[in-house]
């Protein structure tokens, strides 16, 4: 925890329950008394205005559009969020297509180095195909992209924070229950991460980028 803080990043590809999940956590956390923010996905709000975000550099302007949300957070126990910062990086990389484009994403990726310590913890569905995809207003990937997405962003996490990983599993209650668990024994202080699981791609603060 950082100063008594656990916050919560629902990760992983469109419509692999994140949204309903992050809802029904945060909803449950509240109930047991816990002091917790909802940071809802800012790009939802503004893709009726600027419609569908896809250059890398539309990815870093949302960046810190979301950013703005979570650090506006004051809540005592932390937030709980559907858009984890580190997402906008993998998107880049997956849109990428011209090679100017590699300035926003080299900078994206010095970005998620800055916030190792953001999000204590990180659930992310094992298996994406569990939850019947749908597509909505602000969703319309075709699944095998979105399935791609998904693979992408568990391996990131994997590489750079997997002490902080949370693989749930089977229906919204059972991932709740799930996700419920490892958050209330985290703010009891009842579960510490393996001080052996690092990352061997983190980059040391005395080296050069």
């Amino acid at each position: 925890m950082v100063n008594g803080k656990v916050n919560i990043a629902l990760a992983g590809g469109p419509c692999t329950g994140k949204s309903t999940l992050a809802a029904n956590l945060f909803a449950n956390l509240k109930n047991r008394g816990y002091d917790y923010d909802l940071v809802q996905e800012e790009c939802r709000k503004l893709k009726k205005e600027f419609g569908n975000f896809r250059t890398s550099f539309e990815r870093l302007y949302m960046w810190r559009q979301q950013e703005r949300e979570e650090t506006r957070s004051t809540a005592e126990h932390g937030f709980v969020t559907d858009k984890p910062l580190f997402h906008y990086y993998v998107h880049a990389r997956q849109y990428s297509s011209e090679p100017r484009d590699k300035m926003a994403v080299r900078e994206l990726f010095r970005m998620c180095l800055e916030i190792e310590d953001r999000y204590q913890l990180i659930v992310i569905a094992r298996n994406p195909l569990e939850i019947l995809y749908r597509t909505d207003g602000s969703r319309s990937s075709a699944q095998k992209i979105a399935i791609q997405r998904h693979e992408l962003i568990r391996s990131f996490v994997e590489h750079f924070w997997p002490q902080k990983l949370l693989f749930v599993n089977g229906s919204l209650e059972q991932r709740l229950a799930q996700a419920l668990e490892r958050t209330d024994a985290m703010l009891k202080g009842e579960y510490q991460t393996d001080p052996t699981i690092t990352s061997p791609w983190l980059h040391h603060p005395d080296e050069e980028l």
